[in-house]
This record gives structure tokens, C-alpha cells and sequence, in this order.
């Protein structure tokens, strides 16, 4: 095998565990999911549950469900009311004090 051969298997390797890396860390996110009819909110830890919303939402079968990424660091408040509607509001995640 020469210099260049194993220079592009490395290189090859090296993409195919960054790739493997980021699908595993993608797949691990949690998913928060909003019905856009009725409301209806849940945050599921990693994406193995949205099956459960494949065909719309588990309320009102609505086929209009948004769904978005939470990262680690990243909290979110939900706020529901008649004048204003849907409101979320996204900060990072404070850590905690170690004692």
C-alpha cells in the first residue's frame, strides 16, 4: 500500500466517523413537537418516538405538527394564552453548582 493510499483511507475513515459521530449525536437529540391546531406539546428525549406523530397529532389528528432540535445546553419555556398565542422562549441551560 503507498503513502497516498493510506492518506485517502485515513481521510476516508476519519469522514465516515465524523459522519457516524454526528448521525449518533442527531439521533440521541431531544425533539420538541408542537401541534399547530390544538396545541398540543411534547419533548421527546431522542427521535426513536416520532413514529408516535407520523400521521399527525395523537389529539386532535391534525397533520400539522412542527417538531425542532433541543441541543444539551439549551432550555425552553412554553407560554399559551388567548392574546398572544404560542410563545417559546429559548436560553441556555444553566449548570448546576457542584458542592
Amino acid at each position: 500500500m503507498n503513502g497516498s493510499t493510506e492518506s485517502a483511507t485515513t481521510s476516508t475513515s476519519n469522514v465516515l466517523a465524523s459522519t457516524n459521530n454526528e448521525t449518533n449525536r442527531k439521533a440521541k437529540e431531544a425533539i420538541f413537537v408542537l401541534c399547530d391546531n390544538c396545541h398540543w406539546a411534547a419533548t421527546f428525549i431522542d427521535k426513536s418516538r416520532l413514529d408516535l406523530i407520523e400521521n399527525g397529532c395523537i389529539i386532535c389528528e391534525e397533520s400539522l405538527v412542527s417538531s425542532f432540535p433541543i441541543l444539551d445546553n439549551e432550555s425552553f419555556t412554553i407560554d399559551i394564552t388567548e392574546r398572544r398565542g404560542v410563545e417559546l422562549n429559548f436560553g441556555v441551560r444553566r449548570k448546576k453548582n457542584k458542592t
